[in-house]
Formats: structure tokens, sequence, C-alpha cells
């Protein structure tokens, strides 16, 4: 079965960034707070959408920054 180039490597993409950033870059333009640390962070439109549908279900603290994710994560051991 074919698959995509983008599939096997997205990481080989042009535009590619790998998660939240603290500025506008490539793909990430979308404006997010973290819930924990207050921080902002800039999201593609996926995950802007993602969080935007979680705030819309009553989800208090929808985003959390990789930071935040993995302090909280190390504590939950």
């Amino acid at each position: 079965m074919p698959r995509l180039r983008s599939t096997l490597n997205p990481e080989e993409q042009p535009g590619f960034i790998q998660g939240p950033t603290r500025y506008k870059v490539g793909p990430n333009q979308s404006e997010l707070v973290c819930g924990f640390c207050n921080g902002t962070y800039y999201v593609d439109e996926v995950t802007f959408q993602q969080a935007l549908s979680a705030m819309g279900e009553g989800m208090d603290n929808p985003f959390c920054c990789d930071e935040c994710q993995a302090e909280h994560e190390e504590l939950s051991h």
C-alpha cells in the first residue's frame, strides 16, 4: 500500500513545526494560553480547533504547554 511521503517523514516537510511555539512560526498562527502557567503559545489550526471544541464542552483548561505537561506527568508517577 503506497503512502504519502508527508505521512512517512513529516519532519522533512517544508513549514513543519512540531508542537506549540512561543512565537508565530510557520503553521503556528493561532494563539492559546496554557491553562497551568498562563504562558502564551501559538499552535496550528488543528490544535486550535481541538481546544475550541474542548472549551465548548465545558473543559476549564483545554490547552497545556509541553513543559507543564511534562511536569504534570512527572508528578503523577
